[in-house]
């Protein structure tokens, strides 16, 4: 049985953290209405100030987020299903909440009073933004196993 902590392994690494910044780029990109120009603002400032901000965010985040979606994993790998994707869809709001946990969570360790203002005014939509993309980043991830 294969462990997604196989994804924090060398070159692997480098190529999830690639894949998860573009799927949030792209994430981000479609977000429409008030709550997408603020989403779309804040991550636009974050990236005049480092280009690379959403590959760093995800390169920190990705051990806690592998970490609570291996259960689900190992739980897809007995299954005997073959698109882990299909597999957590119904699972989606739980592991959004999760997510946004682990962001919560990492969101305190930061000493930038203008993205916590951003985060915090954003954070209530958070796992409604995030759930229909779950399967999305169910299938980045699966990509590389």
């Amino acid at each position: 049985m294969s462990h997604l902590s196989q994804l924090l392994d060398g070159a692997t690494r480098q190529a999830v953290i690639n894949d998860v910044a573009q799927l949030i780029d792209t994430v981000v990109a479609e977000q429409s209405g008030i709550t997408g120009m603020a989403i779309k603002g804040a991550v636009s400032a974050a990236k005049k100030t480092d280009a690379n901000v959403l590959s760093k965010v995800v390169a920190q985040v990705l051990p806690d987020v592998l970490g609570e979606l291996e259960p689900t994993w190992q739980e897809f790998e007995a299954s005997g299903q073959s698109d882990f994707a299909a597999f957590v869809e119904p699972r989606s709001e739980q592991i959004a909440g999760s997510i946004m946990n682990i962001a919560d969570n990492k969101s305190q360790q930061v000493n930038n009073g203008a993205f916590l203002k951003a985060y915090n005014a954003l954070r209530g939509k958070a796992v409604k933004i995030v759930t229909p993309h779950v399967p999305a980043l169910a299938r980045t991830l699966a990509a590389h196993m």
